[in-house]
Formats: structure tokens, C-alpha cells, sequence
């Protein structure tokens, strides 16, 4: 017996060493300015082979609030500036710590946002006795969820910014294919060999099943009322969300879809774009009764995902080796055509004002999004597939099986670092996180040093908030909480304030960085991973583009 319970201990240590050894380790991260936010296992029997597909969705319903301790000059300052002030105007007040309030446990009778408030009041009275005056504020970003669905039929939900899931089901026949899964902030549509499943997103409760008329060809996109599903053989299939049993609309085009339609990012817009094998990109509306806006003869045809950005904006190439940069009007608007000579099958990401477009032979293109001029000197070569971009830089993986880091003012090449090598990852083109794939079917969200808070790629609906900066004075009358006054504070600088120097308080030690267990230290106790997944802020971002079409049609 004790044999096998020490070859049992041998099986178990091997396993999870190799399942860290899965991961990027603490020390190519440094290397490259990054941290690891978490790194837990996605529910999949075989590891990355087993994970069918994968997607992020920005829940802006669902914002996250953080309590924030900054530090600040005097007590009018803390007050809060006005609506029409810009937000460059006066300088950025110290941050002493960030808590995100949902994690915080309730302590009895107080509520998860009360106890946090009544640490950082606690806190703020230890401060003013030294003679500086700190405050606090409110902070709302909003939630990013990704999706997850496995060959088992293990479907879930987890938060992106902290790895914790949310919610686990099992839907559909394992023994039926797992096609691409369409995700917003309401719903998640399953494609399981003919079968479509309804899954209410905040819960993981499924709402309907319902068998599709056709073959199902890659998977579903939400778009507006409808979710969408191309069929093998050609046509569209559009099923109405607000009750997937009603007959969908159909709609026939000419060739068969190569890829999966795409949303435009806009808010309230349901256009949604892709190409066929016939020759041309479609691009339907999708709200109240489907309609074909238009359709656009190619110089060859579009057999990859096409890429979509705010101002209903489609950026794609052809097997021709032309690009096109199209806006999704009534009549269709070609912004520019640009001849690369080059054939390209795989989707673009758009960054900014950059469209970046790798061709078959892995050389990587950068294109002005307003003009389709090239804007680097010359492509960056050996490319196999783009994963995010983070300050500027472009994550990548090469034709060798490793990864790059690239520059993306000119292309240049950033690192080469060799011990970079995921068996997959979720292509992230919203936010400045890289979701990486062990084989093992682990994944780790890694970040930016300075960059806890999410930095949004695309223009929000609802701009994050900072407000309610507010000073706290000491002894402000509250049960259990008496005041400074020496011995009568609990919280105050003898060695039995729990939450004092020593102690577990998140906004004590001295608030330098690296001990406060909130801020780039990483002893969270409320973070998935080594460090704090929760600092930084994003800037919101403007479109620069909106001129006349350059070929008057």
C-alpha cells in the first residue's frame, strides 16, 4: 500500500511540473516588461487540442468597480473636478492602492463595498496623522468575460481580468462537432454539429435548442437581433434571439461563405460582412427584418475572416493579392483598393489607424486605415499568426514556431525571445492582454507591468468613470471605529490593528508598491495569479477616419 501511494505522489509531482513548465515563466516575462495576471486550466479533457474555440466579449452592462486610496495635497483638491473639465488638465494624484470591491469578502453585517470603504477610511486617518491628507475614489471599467467550449461539451464563462470562472454547463452531443461559438454581453449561441443552443450569458442557463435547416459551416455570430450561421452549400441562416424556435430568416448568396461573418464594433450597428467563393463580400443589416445592404465584386476572392472597426469600417484581402478598406453604408463605400501582389487568407487585426495583413508567403503588412498607403518601409518577414498588441508592440508568432515582438511605428523587431512558445492562444484584439494556451490546456493572461486596469482598443459606448473623490477625517463616528486618539483606536498604530503595519490591511505597509498587496507586488489574495491583475487605466480612442470616398462611388 505504501508503494502505491508514494507512485501516486511521483505520477501527481510530474504532472504538475509539467503542467508548470506549460507556462511562460516569471523570468521571459521580466525580460519582455511583462506580469502574469493568472493562469488557471480551461475545462478540457485532452488540454489545447480539446478546446474547440475560444472568445472575448467587453461586458459593458456589467462594469466593475474599483475603491481607490490616492494621495493628494490638500483637502480641496480631493474634491471631485467638473464634468467639463479634461482629463489632462491637472496632474494624476498618486495611487496608493486599488481594490476591486466585488472580491472583497463581506464581513458580517457590512457589505463587500462597505468593507472596503471602512479599510480605506482606516487608512486615511493613519495617513492624516502623519501629515498628508489621502482620499478616495470610485473607478468603473468594464467586466471582459471570455468564452470558453470544449469537444466535451463544457461550456464556460470567466472573467478575463482575474481568470475566475463564472459559471460551467455541458451542452450538446460530444460525438457532434464543436463549431465557433457567438458571444455578447446577453447571449452565447453553441453550434454542435446540426444543433444551435441558447445560453443566457449571465448565468449559463440555456434558454432554447433548436436544429438549424442546413449543415452548419463554421460556427455563429450575433449580430444585432439575429444570430447568424453560414451553411455548407452556401446561404445564410439568421435565427431571431428573442426566440431562436421561430422559423429563421434565410438568405441566399452567390458561392459558398469561407469564414465566419463579423460584426461592426459600433454601438447599435448590426452590419456584419463576409466573403464567398463566388467573388464578393456581402454586407447585411441585422436588426428588425435582415437586409442585404450590398455586395462587392472582389479582385479575387476573400477566403479569410474579414476584420471590422468602429465608423462600420471592413478592412480584408483577396488570393488576388489586393487590399480593400470598405464602409458599410446603404450603397457600399469603398474607401481604397490597394494592390499588394501577394495572396492573403488570414483575418487582419486593425490597431488604431493601422491595419496590419499577413500574406500566404508569412510577410506582414502595414496599411494606413485611411488612405491603405503602406506605412513601413518594408513587411516584416517569417510571420505565422498576430495574438495582441500591448504598448505599442505586436505580439506575434513566427513560421518557426516561436515568438516576436515588433514595433508598430516601423516595423522594427522589438524581441525574439526563444522560450516563448504557446501551443496556442486567443487572438485578443480589444483589450492589452495576451491570452496564451499551454498544451495542457492551461491559460495565462499576461500584461504589461504598468497596465493593471485593461487599456480598450476600441471606442466604449460608456467611457470608464473615475469619481467620487472624497477625504475621510479621522474619527468620523461610525460604530467601531472610535477614532485616532491613542489607545482608544483599534485601528491605530499599536501592534493589534488588524488591519495596521504587519498586519493584512491592503492599504497598510507603508503603501509603497511593491507591499501593497492591491498594486505590482503580487501578494493579492484576491488575484488569480502572482500578481495584481487591477492598476493602470486605458485611454479611450478617436477615429480618425471618416473622409470621402476616394473612387466617388
Amino acid at each position: 500500500m505504501k508503494h502505491i501511494i508514494a507512485t501516486l505522489l511521483v505520477i501527481f509531482a510530474v504532472q504538475n511540473s509539467t503542467r508548470a513548465d506549460d507556462l511562460v515563466s516569471t523570468t521571459v516575462l521580466d525580460h519582455l516588461g511583462l506580469t502574469q495576471s493568472w493562469a488557471r486550466p480551461i475545462t478540457a479533457p485532452w488540454g489545447a487540442d480539446s478546446i474547440a474555440h475560444q472568445e472575448l466579449v467587453v461586458m459593458e452592462d456589467q462594469p466593475v468597480e474599483y475603491l481607490e486610496l490616492i494621495e493628494v495635497a490638500d483637502a480641496a483638491s480631493a474634491q471631485p473636478a467638473d464634468e467639463g473639465q479634461a482629463a489632462g488638465d491637472a496632474p494624476e494624484p498618486k495611487l496608493l492602492a486599488r481594490l476591486r470591491i466585488d472580491l472583497i469578502p463581506a464581513n458580517g453585517h457590512l457589505s463587500s463595498r462597505e468593507e472596503a470603504e471602512s479599510r480605506a477610511n482606516n487608512q486615511i486617518r493613519r495617513i492624516k496623522r502623519k501629515g498628508m491628507t489621502a482620499a478616495t475614489r470610485t473607478r468603473s471599467v468594464p467586466r471582459v468575460h471570455l468564452f470558453s467550449i470544449s469537444r466535451d461539451g463544457t461550456l464556460e464563462s470567466r472573467d478575463a481580468e482575474t481568470g475566475e470562472p463564472i459559471w460551467m454547463i455541458r451542452v450538446g452531443d460530444p460525438i457532434l462537432p464543436y463549431l465557433a461559438l457567438g458571444a455578447d454581453q446577453k447571449q452565447v449561441v453553441v453550434v454542435n454539429g446540426p444543433n444551435l443552443y441558447h445560453v443566457d450569458a449571465a448565468n449559463g442557463e440555456v434558454i432554447s435548442e433548436v436544429s438549424t435547416i442546413g449543415a452548419p459551416a463554421f460556427g455563429a455570430t450575433i449580430a444585432g437581433d439575429f444570430a447568424m450561421v453560414p451553411m455548407i452549400g452556401g446561404g445564410i441562416e439568421c435565427y431571431p434571439l428573442r426566440d431562436m424556435t421561430l422559423d429563421p430568416f434565410l438568405e441566399r448568396v452567390e458561392g459558398d461563405t469561407l469564414a465566419l461573418p463579423i460584426r461592426s464594433p459600433d454601438v447599435g450597428s448590426s452590419r456584419t460582412a463576409w466573403g464567398t467563393d463566388g467573388g464578393f463580400v456581402y454586407v447585411m443589416e441585422m436588426q428588425g427584418v435582415p437586409s442585404l445592404l450590398f455586395r462587392l465584386k472582389t479582385d479575387g476572392i476573400v477566403s479569410g475572416r474579414i476584420a471590422a472597426a468602429k465608423g462600420n469600417r471592413f478592412f480584408f484581402g483577396s488570393e488576388g493579392g489586393q487590399v480593400y478598406g470598405i464602409r458599410a453604408t446603404r450603397s457600399g463605400e469603398v474607401l481604397w483598393s490597394k494592390p499588394i501582389g501577394e495572396p492573403f487568407y488570414n483575418e487582419p487585426i486593425v490597431y488604431g489607424d493601422q491595419v496590419l495583413l499577413r500574406s500566404a508567403y508569412g510577410n506582414l503588412f502595414s496599411l494606413d486605415a485611411a488612405t491603405g498607403d503602406l506605412t513601413w518601409a518594408s513587411p516584416v518577414r517569417g510571420v505565422g499568426d498576430l495574438m495582441g498588441v500591448i504598448d505599442g508592440n505586436l505580439y506575434l508568432t513566427t513560421l518557426s514556431g516561436h515568438c516576436e515582438v515588433i514595433d508598430l511605428v516601423d516595423g522594427s523587431l522589438v524581441s525574439a525571445p526563444t522560450d516563448l512558445r504557446p501551443a496556442d492562444f486567443v487572438l485578443n484584439s480589444m483589450t492589452n492582454r495576451l491570452y496564451l494556451v499551454g498544451e495542457q490546456g492551461d491559460v495565462q493572461c499576461v500584461h504589461s507591468e504598468g497596465d493593471s486596469l485593461p487599456t480598450f482598443h476600441h471606442e466604449l459606448s460608456k467611457p470608464m468613470k473615475v469619481e467620487d473623490a472624497t477625504t475621510q477625517p479621522a474619527g468620523n463616528g461610525k460604530p467601531n471605529q472610535p477614532g485616532a486618539n491613542g489607545n482608544n483606536d483599534p485601528f491605530g498604530a499599536g501592534g493589534n490593528d488588524p488591519f495596521g503595519a504587519g498586519g493584512n490591511d491592503p492599504f497598510g505597509a507603508g503603501m509603497e508598491e511593491g507591499n501593497d498587496p492591491f498594486g505590482a507586488g503580487g501578494n493579492d489574495p484576491f488575484g488569480g495569479g502572482n500578481n495584481d491583475p487591477f492598476g493602470g487605466g486605458g485611454d479611450k480612442m478617436e477615429d480618425p477616419f471618416g473622409g470621402a470616398n476616394p473612387f466617388g462611388n
